[in-house]
């Protein structure tokens, strides 16, 4: 078959979870024999730039010529709505996958015929300060500073609506956007089918292998922002050391908030004790997870899915992760713990009992690393292919 999917970006613009994951079901699609043609906006410029990619074999990847790269605009929208159609009409397309809101213009199926499948990582709220469970934790001037933040996602939702009923199947990552999405109109529900997310190994290399005797050592992996939880995760490491706790927390990630969590780690006295390693390039992922012996996954947001999780999975680290969203879905009994993300002395809890407990460490990790088999490209491609296809 002849798959064109459409994302907003892909690695070669920048390395975030929604262009892993286009890339990694791309290549997973074309190892099963299909044709992938990756549809994204303009070519990006810079430090990643294309030629750092190798474009897996039986995969294409077309640049808009419009607007700019690596995100959303008018002229992405219209974009693909117009190639998508023309590649559909000259039958260069059997079936248009758009990940997450590339479709917003599109007209969906019935302009030559091809389906149109929308996969939904999250709704326009679930995962920005928008979010009613979110909101409730803010002041006054908080939630008008959040709206203000995010007015495009509000001027942005009624198409959203608009694509989701246009199309002719919707793939969530989770049980969790499935039910979020069914808030938004229950009569979507005969077309939504739950395909849990997944990674290619192959981008990592092997695991390190071994964890030298060492206090233990949480790591967080992924933008720093207030809302994925680092002001949790440092008022937590702020609770242990009062408490004599030897514990040590590495961060990987980069961002705008970055050096406002360096300050807020001085003063709780915790800086010692936290190491902010900055963004952590691709080929470095192993190294700097294979320095952990749990992922700390504090998100004050609702996850779509998490996969940060999965890599933590794939490198043997059980997750202590926040009870919101998906996560509870990914991370179970048998390889993590959860926790609310609100209460500072709950999270620094969870990680006082494993600091005297490394034997319930390693139990969870190797189921962790056991279950990562269900969360591969391949795997995901093979749950994405009986979804689409049947």
């Amino acid at each position: 078959m002849k798959i064109c999917m459409a994302v907003r970006a892909l690695p070669m613009h920048r390395p975030g979870g929604l262009e892993f994951h286009a890339w990694d079901l791309a290549g997973a699609m074309a190892r099963r024999g299909h044709e992938v043609r990756l549809l994204t906006s303009a070519a990006p410029s810079g430090a990643l730039g294309a030629d750092e990619w190798i474009t897996p074999q039986g995969v294409t990847v077309e640049h808009l010529t419009s607007g700019p790269p690596g995100d959303y605009s008018l002229s992405f929208w219209r974009g693909v709505a117009r190639r998508g159609e023309e590649l559909v009409r000259t039958g260069e397309c059997d079936l248009l996958n758009m990940q997450e809101f590339a479709g917003l213009a599109c007209r969906g199926a019935g302009r030559g015929g091809a389906p149109f499948v929308v996969s939904v990582h999250g709704t326009m709220f679930t995962e920005v300060t928008l979010d009613r469970r979110h909101r409730v934790h803010l002041s006054v001037g908080e939630k008008a500073a959040a709206i203000w933040q995010h007015k495009a996602r509000l001027a942005l939702h009624p198409f959203f609506g608009r694509m989701l009923r246009r199309a002719d199947l919707l793939l969530t990552d989770s049980e969790f956007t499935k039910a979020e999405l069914l808030r938004i109109d229950e009569k979507l529900e005969p077309n939504i089918r739950v395909v849990p997310l997944g990674v290619d190994p192959v981008r990592y290399g092997d695991a390190a292998a071994g964890k030298e005797d060492r206090p233990l050592t949480a790591v967080m992996l992924g933008r720093v922002q207030k809302i994925k939880g680092i002001d949790a995760a440092l008022d937590a490491m702020g609770v242990l050391r009062e408490r004599g706790v030897n514990m040590r927390l590495l961060v990987g990630g980069g961002g705008e908030y970055l050096e406002t969590a360096r300050r807020r780690a001085e003063a709780l006295g915790v800086d010692g004790l936290v190491e902010f390693r900055g963004r952590i390039p691709q080929d470095k992922v192993n190294e700097f997870l294979g320095g952990g012996d749990l992922l700390l996954f504090p998100d004050l947001t609702q996850p779509a899915f998490g996969l940060v999780a999965v890599e933590a999975f794939m490198h043997g680290l059980p997750v202590a992760g926040s009870r919101a969203g998906a996560i509870p879905e990914v991370v179970t009994e048998q390889t993590g713990w959860l926790f609310d993300p609100w209460q500072p002395e709950q999270v620094a809890g969870v990680l006082e009992r494993l600091a005297s407990d490394r034997d319930e460490i390693s139990r969870k990790a190797a189921a962790a690393r056991e279950r990562f088999a269900y969360y591969t490209a391949d795997a995901m491609a093979e749950r994405w292919e009986y979804a689409v296809l049947g």
